[in-house]
């Protein structure tokens, strides 16, 4: 790849995949992908390239991912929009709501009741899905698994949106439980980031320092 861009200038990598199965991937400082055809294919390429152009970490920690313990514990991650809390210390300190918990006491229980139930059926409906391709079953009923699954994803990224936006801490910056694939231990910066969950939304305020930060970094 590196060897194909050469021939013309350019500042970063980022291969499209012509597919409708949702996913992606990002490596800071080397290349990031993403599946084109899919419903959250525009937050795909954003959170995708939040990896690869500023190094910034996965927030989330209740879907399945191909890898545990990725942070070992007691190390402080070295991405900017995470934290283990090693020693007491807050990376983004400077940037925290005055006033607010460290850690910060958010309404975890609730929202992992919720998404854990999605995460459970999510892993029934994809294999059911895999399960009708591999068995070369009629393209209709391929066809009407997907558009289900695409359905209750929607709904599903649609109710737990509503219920973040609902916390007394929305848009608080603090230390809030459950990041980086981790549902103890480690923090991220504020509920909801692009970071974090799916759909149009924004990336926090630390990571959008973090994007700043790089952005100077090339132009100066």
């Amino acid at each position: 790849m590196r060897d194909m861009a050469a021939h013309v200038p350019y500042d970063a990598l980022y291969i499209m995949v012509n597919h409708k199965r949702y996913g992606g991937g990002g490596i800071y400082n080397l290349f990031c992908t993403f599946t084109s055809d899919n419903q959250w294919c525009d937050y795909l390429f954003l959170h995708e390239f939040g990896h690869s152009f500023s190094g910034l970490a996965d927030e989330y920690y209740t879907s399945d991912v191909a890898y545990n313990d990725f942070y070992p514990r007691g190390v402080e991650p070295v991405e900017p929009n995470i934290t283990a809390l090693v020693n007491n210390a807050l990376k983004w300190k400077d940037a925290c709501t005055p006033g607010i918990d460290i850690p910060t006491p958010w309404e975890k229980t609730d929202y992992d009741s919720l998404d854990l139930v999605w995460q459970a059926k999510r892993r029934e409906l994809n294999k059911r899905i895999a399960e009708l391709k591999r068995t070369n079953a009629p393209a209709g009923e391929i066809q009407e698994a997907e558009e289900k699954y695409n359905r209750l994803d929607k709904e599903h990224n649609n109710e737990t949106n509503t219920y973040l936006e609902k916390s007394r801490f929305f848009n608080k910056v603090g230390a809030f439980e459950g990041a980086g694939y981790a549902s103890k231990g480690l923090y991220r910066p504020m509920l909801d980031c692009i970071m974090f969950s799916k759909g149009t939304k924004p990336f926090c305020k630390v990571c959008e320092q973090r994007i700043r930060e790089i952005i100077m970094h090339y132009s100066e």
